[in-house]
């Protein structure tokens, strides 16, 4: 730096000090846009990892509906399309179905409540629509 203030030093004394200022500009200048870099990559990767939590919940819940759908399957064994209170208690003895209804902390020892909030229509048989719909809303 002795190079340069020392002849800006005999022009005029007040041009060192210009000078220093225009240094010290111009390295906050750069400093601040590779700060800017930084941030902007950084904001970059939050949306996208928000961006792959999106998805994932998207994914999860098509298995879960996928499941339900084998369930529904597995308990409509007369392929009627439609679940009836005998078909609903006679699978709850399931082992699979029954720790399903427990992954959802419900108690299936009342068979019949458990029916029946299900059954939205209250037309005594539960259609696919509704096991989907009930299953969710009791998952909360």
């Amino acid at each position: 730096w002795e190079e340069v203030v020392h002849p800006l030093s005999d022009v005029d004394p007040t041009t060192v000090g210009l000078f220093i200022i225009y240094i010290l500009f111009a390295e906050l200048a750069v400093l601040n846009v590779i700060t800017g870099v930084f941030c902007q990559n950084a904001i970059d990767s939050a949306q996208h990892d928000k961006d792959l939590v999106t998805q994932s919940i998207l994914a999860n819940k098509k298995k879960y509906i996928q499941q339900i759908h084998k369930i529904f399957n597995d308990i409509d064994v007369d392929n009627s399309g439609t679940i009836t209170i005998q078909e609903f208690k006679k699978h709850l003895n399931n082992v699979n179905v029954k720790a399903y209804f427990e992954s959802l902390e419900l108690d299936t020892s009342d068979v019949w409540s458990l029916f029946r909030m299900m059954d939205t229509d209250a037309g005594n048989a539960i259609d696919l629509d509704e096991f989907v719909a009930g299953c969710f809303r009791l998952k909360g």
